[in-house]
């Protein structure tokens, strides 16, 4: 029967023919039936299949037309195949087997055929890739130079109107008007197409008109010639458009099939109704630009696509109910897994930095819908994609807080949810994640001021030896206190990333060193000791998922990280007993050459204790590992250093900090007990 007796769409609204027959993919150009057979035009042959779309059939067709790449096949009038080649030119087949070849040598209208068409009298016409022929009783009895008719490019497209005018659609020159065999005028972007390169040209049902699918967009051609582009059509690439017995207009197109209704698209509607019927419907392969599709009377649409033919039945194909069942059916923190509940808030440890969500879609409809989930909380906006690449959901280095896990499925158009389901959890907080902490930190800094204000009070009253001796005993406890203080407020910021423990520490060593070898006295030295040890504080306010980050921060994050020497500063600037400590935590990320932050300072316009920390801060971050990157060979450090030498960093400072590597001065392996261990394990 017409309807392929043995065809059934299942679960899917499309079936795939090379996938059943068992023909390897390939790109598909047109497909017709002829007698009982497919006859399917490919860029490598020709393909037949039965009328069961089970079995492939050979014959000598399909071996005389084997590599050859066939771009049109159309039946006509009196059950003659016509075969369009890019070889040998355009071919006639007669249901005896007798076969007819036109301008195999490409010296009339071409052997490169494109497109073949029956008219109302009967007459074949045809177009090659020089000109256009009419074909009558197996001869060439007109032909249409396109060089003679001012035609710069091929034709793709030919439709017979109503009264006989025949639109030639061009790859670039609009379309050709052709009347009683001569090409009247051309139509062009002059005329109102959106582009000159013509796809398809099908003519109204309803109306004496034709659709026009152009390169870019859809237009309509009336019955005076006038063109009106059809911008409330949702999308530019398309390649046809046909309709079924009801009117109902399908354009396919490189999204898949779009299913609508004329009088709506015609009246301008905006936003227009349409059905998408892509891969979810089953549709798994991409519709070949300018192909030749073929429909029978009962609506079976068989579809040229790039990995064989595809059949739609266009009267079933719509989705049914909609049923979904969704549930997340478990949750990896880490490498533990726990089950969820939806009426239960789930409990996250704060030491936890990957949290995995396994959701299930459970699917009784024969769509593959698409799915959205965000993380109210961390997200604001929903992820949305088809359920079969709906995988596991993962976060990680969550900062501490509530969230609300959401899950949806989308309609067609991703606007309208129709299920949805939430879950809740509550990451735990550490002591520094509370707001509190950060006045904390301001107050231990408040009292340290308070303690050497009172010191230097104290002094000025001292009358005797005596009293001088234990005030200035009860001096060196308090300083001793406050260097205590500021180590601990030094661990405090190391402590919030393991991957930076003791880089205050190491920052101030090599800050030191270097001011001995600039012949800053031992007092400079320590108040520059306590100013590197300090730096840092900043990175206090810094959210931890950003500071252990692993992978590359965002520009927003960046912005964020890079905030922490004006935090720093506004944190010191009452600070007067340690001298410059606001120029460290400040000046520490700016560059000699001005490309630095956060005020673009250079040269000697950048504080001393800015610069000689910035050196020390720098070589201490490439030979330290990081929660982004491992350890730098030192080597590599060594020349990195040197590059930045008069860029990034001050040359005097930087040749300072080489000299005293290469002097041994400043020794890694006592910094970095690893190094030496691994020294040993290679030694030995």
């Amino acid at each position: 029967s017409s309807r392929l007796g043995l065809l059934r769409l299942g679960q899917s609204s499309f079936r795939d023919i090379y996938s059943t027959v068992g023909i390897e993919s390939k790109v598909v150009n047109a497909v017709t039936r002829w007698g009982d057979d497919l006859y399917i035009g490919t860029d490598k042959g020709l393909d037949v299949v039965d009328a069961s779309c089970r079995n492939r059939i050979t014959n000598d067709l399909t071996e005389m037309l084997k590599g050859i790449r066939i771009r049109c096949i159309r039946v006509d009038s009196v059950n003659h195949l016509w075969i369009c080649t890019y070889k040998i030119g355009l071919i006639e087949v007669q249901p005896d087997g007798t076969v007819f070849l036109y301008d195999p040598e490409g010296e009339i209208f071409g052997n490169r055929t494109r497109v073949v068409l029956e008219l109302g009298d009967g007459t074949i016409i045809a177009s090659g890739d020089t000109g256009l022929a009419y074909i009558r009783d197996h001869e060439v009895i007109r032909t249409i130079r396109y060089s003679e008719a001012g035609i710069d490019s091929v034709i793709l497209t030919l439709t017979e109107m109503n009264d006989g005018r025949i639109l030639a659609g061009t790859d670039g020159d609009g379309i050709a008007v052709i009347e009683d065999g001569n090409v009247k005028r051309i139509l062009s972007r002059l005329d109102g197409l959106s582009s000159g390169v013509i796809l398809r040209t099908a003519k109204d049902p309803r109306a004496d008109g034709a659709f026009v699918v152009t390169s870019n967009g859809m237009c309509y051609l009336n019955k005076d010639e006038e063109v009106f582009p059809l911008e409330n059509f949702p999308y530019f690439n398309n390649f046809d458009v046909w309709f079924d017995r009801n009117g109902k207009m399908f354009v396919m197109s490189s999204a898949g099939i779009f299913v609508l209704d004329r009088q709506e698209l015609l009246s301008g509607k905006n936003p227009l109704g349409y059905e998408l019927l892509d891969s979810r419907y089953g549709l798994y392969s991409s519709l070949t630009a300018n192909s030749w599709n073929f429909s029978d009377k009962d609506g079976l649409l068989f579809l040229p696509c790039d990995t064989g033919v595809f059949i739609s039945d266009t009267e079933k194909y719509h989705r049914g109910t909609r049923t979904f069942r969704m549930t997340v059916s478990s949750v990896r923190l880490d490498k533990t897994f726990h089950h969820i509940n939806r009426n239960k808030t789930l409990g996250i440890g704060r030491g936890v930095n990957r949290v995995e969500l396994y959701p299930e879609i459970i699917n009784y409809t024969i769509e593959d819908p698409n799915v959205g989930y965000y993380l109210e909380g961390f997200e604001t906006e929903w992820t949305i994609v088809p359920q079969r690449t709906l995988k596991t959901i993962v976060y990680t280095n969550l900062p501490a807080g509530e969230y609300r896990f959401h899950l949806a499925v989308f309609d067609n158009n991703k606007e309208n949810t129709l299920e949805s389901m939430s879950y809740s959890f509550v990451k735990e907080k550490e002591i520094y994640d509370n707001r509190w902490f950060s006045f904390y930190m301001l107050l231990v800094a408040a009292l340290v001021v308070s303690w050497f204000t009172m010191f230097i009070a104290r002094l000025n009253m001292l009358k005797t030896l005596d009293v001088q001796r234990k005030e200035l005993e009860l001096a060196r406890m308090q300083v001793e206190m406050g260097n205590d203080t500021v180590v601990a407020i030094a661990k405090a910021v190391d402590a919030k990333d393991e991957n930076t423990s003791q880089h205050s520490y190491r920052v101030s060593e090599y800050a030191v060193k270097i001011a001995r070898e600039m012949g800053f006295d031992e007092e400079e030295r320590e108040n520059l000791r306590r100013a590197a040890q300090m730096h840092d504080i900043g990175k206090i306010g810094i959210p931890d998922r950003i500071l252990k980050k692993p992978g590359r921060l965002t520009d927003d994050e960046y912005a964020t990280m890079k905030s922490h020497v004006t935090r720093g500063a506004d944190i010191l600037k009452d600070f007067t007993t340690i001298k410059h400590v606001v120029e460290g935590a400040r000046y520490h990320h700016e560059r000699y050459d001005g490309k630095g932050y956060p005020e673009g300072l250079k040269e000697e316009e950048i504080p001393l204790y800015g610069r000689i920390i910035g050196v020390a801060d720098a070589f201490d971050a490439m030979t330290a590992n990081r929660v982004y990157r491992k350890q730098m060979d030192f080597g590599y450090v060594l020349g990195e250093m040197e590059r930045g030498r008069g860029t990034q960093f001050d040359p005097e400072i930087v040749d300072i900090l080489l000299k005293l590597i290469r002097e041994g001065v400043i020794n890694l392996e006592e910094l970095y007990p690893e190094i030496k261990e691994a020294a040993k394990e290679e030694q030995a």
